[in-house]
């Protein structure tokens, strides 16, 4: 994640850019993934990370070692093998998305996550289905209605060896308090929830 400090801006060529989270930080447009397997990322959030691509984010995925990550090389993502999703908060890029079946079975990089959304700072994520978050207040169901390129792409990752899960035009997630401009945000209110 790439910080800069206010009085740092004037002399950075990339003046204006990124995501103002607080008067004194301006954070890159970084999203962190934390995925528990590379098929299940591509089918419940690869529209969306493939979108965020497009749009000029950074995104990151953190898969098992030993993963085959080529079909979220489709998307357009970079990846990281990790043991360890928790050392990736430490300095924690301006979005993290999580799969819950990760922070169902890692009880320290759940409470990592839940430290992060109390800062307040950075925007969290979650897809799958996550009782723990389903009545946090903090989260909002949310759904990103794929693009036309990322439904091809995502179609094109599924087919990619091991991915064989049907998919619908939108994605679902919960999802803290958005920063972005409403008219720019990629995260809709699902409504009637």
């Amino acid at each position: 994640m790439t910080m800069f400090e206010a009085d740092d801006l004037r002399a950075d060529p990339r003046r204006g850019t990124g995501v103002r989270t607080s008067r004194e930080v301006l954070r890159s447009y970084d999203l962190t993934v934390i995925a528990a397997d590379v098929d299940g990322t591509v089918a419940a959030a690869g529209g969306w990370l493939c979108d965020r691509v497009r749009a000029g984010w950074q995104v990151t995925v953190l898969v098992p070692p030993g993963s085959d990550v080529r079909a979220l090389t489709i998307l357009g993502v970079h990846t990281e093998p990790t043991e360890s999703a928790t050392d990736a908060l430490e300095h924690p890029a301006a979005a993290i998305a999580v799969d819950a079946r990760v922070l169902r079975r890692d009880d320290e990089l759940r409470r990592a996550v839940l430290g992060v959304v109390d800062a307040g700072h950075i925007e969290v994520t979650v897809w799958g289905e996550s009782a723990l978050f389903g009545s946090d207040g903090r989260f909002d169901a949310v759904r990103h209605r794929l693009s036309t390129a990322a439904r091809a792409f995502k179609a094109g990752a599924m087919r990619a060896p091991g991915g064989s899960v049907a998919w619908p035009p939108t994605e679902e997630f919960v999802s803290t308090a958005l920063w972005y401009p409403p008219d720019g945000a990629d995260l809709v209110p699902v409504a009637g929830r």
